[in-house]
């Protein structure tokens, strides 16, 4: 079934950028013609005759999709998470991966907005301190585009995130690491050092020697 050709979109918005490079296909935004509608329910008909249901067809096609994310072929990974989506369009890791492509586009606000709707779909408490983590990873960007109260607003926003992540698996490294940067960011050293420490106690966990350094050059860690 991995050797099914690709029956998704290969046509442009007027921008000029692929469909298919859009969350989607941009619908509802964009309608879609009739055409690759015809298209869409012949893939979905190989894929459930494959592999049996929708719901495992979107589970493979995302598993390729973070393949492609793991090797930052973002394009490709776009295209994937759009199949995976639109075999089962309930499924949040499908909106999970339109965001992280989009955060790492620099798309931030469009970001945001695929990675509440992964978080409202999400019932997977084994998967959702990611999730909830990477989206406050989104709002500690989107911070970076503002002063004054907007700007706390998005930094109370993404630690809010942190410790619900932490909540549900206090063992989960990268929510204690983000929520170090984001309280370094705010000017709370010595509240990112206590996050530090929390997440050098988690296994295989690396922290980058460039954060630390510019931590310790403003405030020494404590002993």
């Amino acid at each position: 079934m991995l050797a099914i050709l690709v029956l998704s979109a290969c046509a442009s918005v007027p921008t000029g950028q692929r469909i298919d490079s859009i969350p989607m296909y941009g619908q509802p935004e964009i309608a879609r013609p009739d055409f690759l509608l015809k298209l869409d329910q012949q893939f979905i008909r190989e894929v459930v005759a494959g592999v049996g249901t929708r719901e495992n067809g979107s589970e493979m096609w995302w598993a390729q999709a973070e393949k492609f994310m793991a090797q930052q072929n973002l394009d490709l990974a776009m295209r994937r998470y759009n199949q995976s989506w639109l075999l089962n369009p309930n499924n949040f890791k499908a909106y999970w991966g339109f965001g992280r492509v989009l955060l790492e586009r620099g798309e931030t606000d469009l970001a945001i907005v695929q990675l509440e709707k992964a978080i409202a779909l999400c019932t997977d408490d084994f998967q959702r301190p990611a999730l909830l983590t990477d989206t406050g990873s989104a709002y500690l960007a989107k911070a970076n585009n503002f002063v004054g109260e907007e700007k706390r607003e998005f930094f109370r926003k993404a630690d809010s995130l942190f410790e619900q992540a932490l909540k549900i698996d206090p063992g989960y490294g990268n929510a204690y690491k983000r929520w170090a940067i984001s309280l370094h960011r705010q000017e709370k050293y010595s509240e990112a050092w206590i996050k530090v420490a929390e997440a050098r106690k988690q296994p295989n966990l690396t922290i980058s020697p460039k954060f630390l350094k510019a931590l310790e050059s403003i405030m020494p860690e404590p002993k």
